[in-house]
C-alpha cells in the first residue's frame, strides 16, 4: 500500500514556517563542503540553480560571519574551519568523546600504545580525539592535527570507501595527487580499489620510520559517516604477536566505538 499523501493542512504549515533565505545559505554551504576546490560565484549560481545576485548577497553574508572565504587570486570560495569548531564545542561532540574515552582508554592500556580517531573533512585526514599511552614510550598525535589523504593510511582507506563516482572527484581536485606522476597515480587507484574490501589496514608508516600503523574503519560511525581508529605502534612485535593479540585486541575496541558512537 502506497503511503497517503499529507494533509493539505500539513502543507501548509510547511510552507508558512520555509524560511527561504535561510535554506539558501544551508545549500551553499553543503555545496561548499561537498567541493574539492574552491567554487566561484557563477559556478555555485549554476549548481544552485540561483541569480548571481543572490548568490553574491549570501556569500557576502557568510564571509562576514567567518563562514566561507574567497581566495584573493582565483575568486573561488571555499569553507573556513568555523563550522567545525561550533561542532567541536557542540554537546554531540562532547558525547563523542565521553563515549569513545573508556574503550580507547581500554585500548591503549591493554596495547601499550597511543589510539586516535580521525574523520575526512574536505580533502585533509583531520584527528578528531588521541588518547595517549600510558607507557612511556609511545608516538601521539594532536587533536586537530590535518594530514594529506593519500598520504597516511587512514585517509587512504577513508578514500577508499567512498563511492567511486565520489572519491575520483575528491581525486581529481587533489593537488597531492594530481603533484604525482601517471604512473604514481595509477598505483595509488589500484591500491585504493584493493582497499574497498578491506576494514583493516598494516602498513609501515610512510610518515615515521620504525612505526607500523594499525587502521581500522568504523563504518558510518561519525555522524554517519566512516571515522578509522588508528594506532601508531613502534615496531617491537612479531608478525605472530601482531596477529594474534594486536589486531583482535584493536578490533575488538573498534567494534565497541562504533556501537556506541551509533547508539548516540
Amino acid at each position: 500500500m502506497q503511503d497517503s499523501a499529507p494533509p493539505a493542512a500539513a502543507k501548509s504549515e510547511t510552507a508558512k514556517y520555509s524560511v527561504p533565505a535561510f535554506e539558501q545559505g544551508l545549500d551553499l554551504l553543503e555545496l561548499l563542503m561537498d567541493s574539492p576546490l574552491p567554487l566561484s560565484q557563477k559556478t555555485i549560481a549554476s549548481r544552485m540553480q540561483r541569480p548571481v545576485s543572490s548568490v553574491f548577497r549570501l556569500l557576502n553574508c557568510l564571509e562576514q560571519r567567518g563562514y566561507v572565504q574567497r581566495d584573493p587570486e582565483t575568486s573561488g570560495y571555499s569553507p573556513t574551519m568555523r563550522l567545525y569548531r561550533l561542532a567541536h564545542t557542540c554537546p554531540a561532540h562532547v558525547r563523542f568523546r565521553e563515549l569513545a574515552m573508556a574503550p580507547m582508554q581500554a585500548l591503549a592500556r591493554q596495547v601499550g600504545e597511543s589510539c586516535h580517531l580521525s574523520i575526512r573533512e574536505g580533502d585533509r585526514v583531520r584527528v578528531i580525539y588521541n588518547q595517549p599511552s600510558p607507557h612511556m614510550h609511545s608516538l601521539n598525535v594532536s587533536e586537530d592535527t590535518t594530514y594529506s589523504l593519500i598520504d597516511t593510511t587512514a585517509g587512504k582507506m577513508l578514500l577508499a570507501h567512498l563511492p567511486a563516482s565520489i572519491r575520483d572527484g575528491w581525486l581529481a581536485g587533489l593537488s597531492d595527487f594530481q603533484a604525482l606522476n601517471k604512473t604514481q597515480q595509477t598505483e595509488l587507484k589500484q591500491q585504493l580499489l584493493s582497499l574497498q574490501r578491506k576494514k583493516v589496514m598494516t602498513v609501515p608508516s610512510r610518515l615515521t620510520p620504525g612505526v607500523l600503523d594499525v587502521d581500522v574503519l568504523l563504518e558510518d560511525a561519525w555522524l554517519g559517516e566512516n571515522a578509522v581508529l588508528a594506532v601508531p605502534c613502534i615496531q617491537k612485535r612479531s608478525k605472530t604477536e601482531i596477529k594474534t593479540d594486536l589486531l583482535p585486541t584493536i578490533q575488538d575496541a573498534a567494534s565497541q566505538i562504533t556501537t556506541l558512537l551509533k547508539g548516540m
